[in-house]
C-alpha cells in the first residue's frame, strides 16, 4: 500500500471513522506527520464527513482537521466492493467479517483495482486495463496519488504533480472511457415466434385461416363482378379470383399474427418490466461490464424469453420468478470471472508515465495559459 494512502469501506459512514481513529486521535498519519488520504464509499462519503464535523465540534477529535482534505470518495459503494470482496477474484480486495470492513492493501485502492479487474472481465487487454486503473485511481486520490510512489530523482515530478491535479478537477482530460455502470434491458419486442408449442398452433390455424381469407376474397369478387356477369372473359375472370383470393387469404393470416403478437406483447408488458428492474439491479450491484450483460441477454434468447413470460403469468409471485432468473443468469457469469492479479508498482509506474507522455503538450499548454 502507498504510504499517503488507504482504503476503508465501512457499512456506515460513523464506522468509516471509527476505523481512521484510535482514541480520538488520527490511526493513519505519515512518516512526515500529515495525515493519509482515506477512500470511502460513495455512498458513504456525506455521511462520514458530517459524522467526523459532528466529532470536531464536540471536541471528541482533533479540531485542526478538515474531513474533506482526508476522506475521499470512491467510486464504488460499499455493497458493491463487498459483493466484489466476497467473490474473491481480486487478490488484495478482501472482506473482514470481524466489523464488515472492505480494504485493499494496494496503492490503486479500492476503485483503481476494481477498474482494473471490470477492464480485464469486459475483454480489454492489460495495457488498458494498466492504463484505466491509473487514470481511476488518480480521479479518487488526486495529487496524493502521486506522492503515493516512489518515483525515481529523474523523474519530473512537476509535470506528474500538474497530470494529477487537472485530471482530479477535470474529469474530460483524458480521452479514457472509465467504468461507468449501465442499464441493460432484454428486448421489448415480445413476440411467439420463439415458442415451440405456440408456433405449432399457430401453423396448424394457419392453413384454415388463408382458406376462410381466400373464401371471403372469392365472395367479394363476385359481388363486386356482379357474380361474374360484368367480366365476359372466363379467363379474365378466373385470373381475378384467384388474385382476390390469394390477397384476402395473404391477409387474414398476417393479420392473425399480428393481433396475436400484440395480444401477447400487451399481457407481458407487467412481467417484462419487472425483469428489466432485476436486471438493472443486479448490473449495478454487480457491477458486470458490457461484455458479461451481453452474454446474459445472449444466453436468454427472444423466445426464451417469451416463454419464460407466458409461464410467469401462471405463477404466485412474477417478482421472485423474474428475480430468480435473472440471479441464476448473473451467477453464471459472476463464477466464470477469472481471478485477477493486481499490478506491481513498477507496472503502474511504467503506465503512469506513459498518460503524462502523451497528454505532455496539453499539460504544458495549460499551464502557460494558467501563468500568462
Amino acid at each position: 500500500m502507498a504510504k499517503v494512502l488507504r482504503s476503508k469501506y465501512n457499512s456506515t459512514g460513523e464506522r468509516c471513522v471509527d476505523a481512521c481513529l484510535n482514541y480520538g486521535e488520527l490511526r493513519y498519519v505519515g512518516e512526515n506527520g500529515c495525515p493519509m488520504n482515506i477512500e470511502i464509499p460513495s455512498d458513504k462519503y456525506e455521511e462520514a464527513t458530517r459524522d467526523f464535523e459532528d466529532r470536531v465540534r464536540e471536541g471528541i477529535t482533533q479540531s485542526s482537521i478538515d474531513p474533506k482534505e482526508i476522506f475521499k470518495r470512491g467510486s464504488l459503494t460499499y455493497t458493491q466492493a463487498k459483493k466484489l470482496a466476497n467473490e474473491g477474484k481480486i487478490k488484495g480486495l478482501d472482506f473482514f467479517e470481524i466489523d464488515s470492513s472492505v480494504e485493499c492493501d494496494h496503492l490503486l485502492g479500492v476503485s483503481g483495482s476494481v477498474e482494473y479487474a471490470l477492464s480485464l472481465w469486459n475483454g480489454e487487454s492489460r495495457n488498458e486495463a494498466l492504463l484505466k486503473s491509473v487514470v481511476r485511481a488518480i480521479t479518487v486520490y488526486g495529487e496524493s496519488f502521486i506522492r503515493g510512489l516512489d518515483l525515481d530523482n529523474t523523474v519530473d515530478s512537476t509535470s506528474y504533480n500538474r497530470f494529477a491535479k487537472n485530471l482530479h478537477s477535470i474529469d474530460t482530460m483524458v480521452d479514457i472511457n472509465l467504468y461507468k455502470v449501465r442499464n441493460y434491458h432484454i428486448d421489448n419486442e415480445i413476440s411467439v415466434d420463439g415458442l415451440d408449442v405456440k408456433k405449432k398452433i399457430i401453423k396448424i390455424i394457419d392453413l384454415p385461416l388463408g382458406i376462410l381469407g381466400a373464401f371471403l376474397g372469392f365472395i367479394v369478387m363476385q359481388v363486386c363482378t356482379n357474380y361474374g356477369e360484368i367480366i365476359n372473359n372466363n379467363i379474365t375472370s378466373i385470373l381475378f379470383n384467384g388474385i382476390s383470393m390469394i390477397v384476402f387469404g395473404l391477409i387474414v393470416m398476417k393479420g392473425s399474427r399480428s393481433i396475436i403478437d400484440k395480444y401477447v406483447k400487451n399481457n407481458t408488458h407487467l412481467i417484462m418490466e419487472m425483469f428489466n428492474e432485476e436486471l438493472e439491479k443486479s448490473s449495478y450491484d454487480n457491477l458486470l461490464t458490457e461484455k458479461e450483460a451481453c452474454i446474459i441477454l445472449k444466453n436468454i434468447t427472444k423466445g426464451e424469453v417469451t416463454k419464460l413470460l407466458l409461464d410467469m403469468k401462471g405463477s404466485i409471485n412474477k417478482k421472485v420468478s423474474s428475480s430468480n432468473i435473472v440471479t441464476k443468469e448473473t451467477k453464471f457469469i459472476l463464477d466464470a470471472r477469472r481471478t485477477v492479479i493486481l499490478p506491481s508498482e513498477y507496472e503502474i509506474k511504467e503506465a503512469l508515465s506513459k498518460l503524462v507522455g502523451t497528454y505532455k503538450d496539453k499539460l504544458l499548454s495549460d499551464y502557460n495559459v494558467n501563468n500568462i
